[in-house]
């Protein structure tokens, strides 16, 4: 009995730790569900339907790039 007890209890956790993201300030998360746009989500946390839904990070800082000068 305590064994599917704490197996409940491990299963819980990995869930609600798959369900919650951090996006940081400088940061986009774009949410699929189901491989199909849902929405953008801004800085902050961001739940999600884990297995379902999955979020992708992209960083919206500046990035300097040195161009040669064409001869």
């Amino acid at each position: 009995m305590i064994v599917w007890i704490f197996f409940t209890v491990i299963v819980i956790l990995i869930i609600a730790a798959k369900s919650i993201r951090i996006v940081r300030p400088w940061q986009k998360g774009l949410i699929e569900r189901l491989g199909k746009y849902r929405r953008t989500a801004g800085s902050g946390l961001t739940t999600i339907v884990p297995f379902i839904e999955n979020i992708k990070i992209t960083d919206m800082r500046e990035q300097v790039v040195d161009v040669p000068p064409q001869a």
